[in-house]
């Protein structure tokens, strides 16, 4: 279904509404866990966030990244053919665009790093470099491979990390390093960066999930809904089912130290993950499916901040720097974890209240704008 000024709905959608999980999964790394902070209310929290949001927001971006790549590809392809160029000069010059937004993707991530070391968008970038070439020509096999591989190699490592590792939360990190280390922070943040960035790329769901996402485009389910909600409706219900029946064996087995533990946690945080956020992409097609989807209030304003959802994310680390700063001036830098999840939603609505705005006076994401700018300037030479 294509909303305003051409573009798909169900994309938008997404990147609008599920910019909340980003903010919750990153807003812990601002604060100190509150040890005073009721336990059945951390508990509850943390099973919450595990159960829905902790590796479950970045493969559902990945498949909305692999989405967009495959589309871009495919227009550019079409635009080449017009002009005269063959299929495999077309494809070639689709393959370079692709990598030049990779490759500034890469850039935006490390000027990001400096203040958030812990940040996907460098991850985004080098997957995107790395699939470039096999999105552009469509090469299905060399795609399944890689998407094997990607799958085998971070369910690996998930089995070897254990409960403990996978599970442990960086409570405050990325406020000692920006407000405590200062200069040598920022550094130490970078050369961070500069090594979890490839690893992450190995270690996580985000290449089989963007190869997931590049296959959907043309299928139909993203594009027209409408024509697909019994497909959709599958997916949500296996999705969102099959993980959640397994959690409380994953929420008894943490703390133990038996292949049983191990398991668990390689099946939760790695394909459970994607099958999750497989299952919100679905969700929302499904919403997006009906008429009337997107032309509300809240439908609207979602829709504004998914296609600003790059500005909106680099601005998510800023006011929630902002947020730990002012705090800490009025000496408080711990926070029980629902107040933690309070700051996400505020800062998140802030977003859509400010990309609200912004799509009514006709204003675009400056983050957006630059990225295209570059890319485009990159092409031309």
């Amino acid at each position: 279904m294509i909303g305003s000024a051409g573009r798909l709905l169900v994309p938008d959608l997404a990147r609008g509404a599920m910019l909340l999980l980003i903010a919750a999964a990153n807003t812990h790394y601002w604060f100190r866990q509150d040890p005073n902070a009721s336990e059945i209310a951390e508990t509850l929290v943390s099973g919450l966030l595990h159960l829905l949001v902790d590796g479950r927001a970045y493969p559902l971006f990945a498949l909305l990244l692999g989405f967009g790549l495959a589309t871009i590809a495919r227009g550019s392809i079409r635009e080449s053919l017009a002009t005269g160029l063959d299929r495999e000069q077309a494809e070639r010059r689709a393959t370079a665009l692709l990598r030049g937004r990779g490759l500034w993707l890469l850039a935006f991530g490390a000027v990001h790093a400096l203040v958030f070391a812990q940040g996907i968008l460098g991850t985004y970038g080098l997957v995107t470099v790395l699939v470039a070439g096999v999105i552009a020509a469509r090469r299905r096999r060399v795609a399944l491979l890689l998407a094997v591989l990607g799958c085998a190699l971070s369910t690996s490592f998930l089995v070897v990390a254990g409960p403990e590792a996978v599970l442990a939360r960086s409570h405050g990190l990325a406020a000692q390093a920006l407000f405590d280390e200062h200069l040598a922070g920022v550094v130490v943040n970078l050369a961070i960066w500069t090594v979890t960035t490839p690893a992450t790329v190995l270690t996580s769901m985000a290449l089989p999930s963007a190869l997931l996402g590049a296959w959907l485009a043309g299928q139909g389910l993203i594009e027209h809904p409408h024509r697909h909600r019994r497909e959709l409706a599958g997916v949500v219900l296996v999705g969102l089912v099959v993980p959640a029946a397994a959690f409380p064996m994953l929420w008894m087995s943490v703390g133990g130290t038996g292949v049983l533990a191990h398991v668990l946690i390689a099946w939760h945080q790695g394909l459970a993950g994607l099958l999750t956020g497989t299952a919100f992409l679905a969700l929302v097609a499904l919403v997006a499916s009906h008429r009337a989807a997107g032309t509300g209030v809240l439908g609207r304003a979602l829709v504004a901040t998914g296609k600003r959802s790059l500005s909106v994310y680099l601005s998510q680390t800023a006011l929630l720097a902002l947020a730990a700063g002012a705090l800490r001036v009025r000496g408080v830098e711990v926070l029980a974890s629902v107040w933690q999840l309070t700051v996400a939603a505020v800062i998140w609505s802030i977003s859509v209240l400010v990309c609200s705005l912004m799509e009514r006076r006709g204003v675009r994401g400056p983050a957006e704008q630059a990225l295209r700018r570059l890319v485009a300037a990159g092409v031309r030479r």
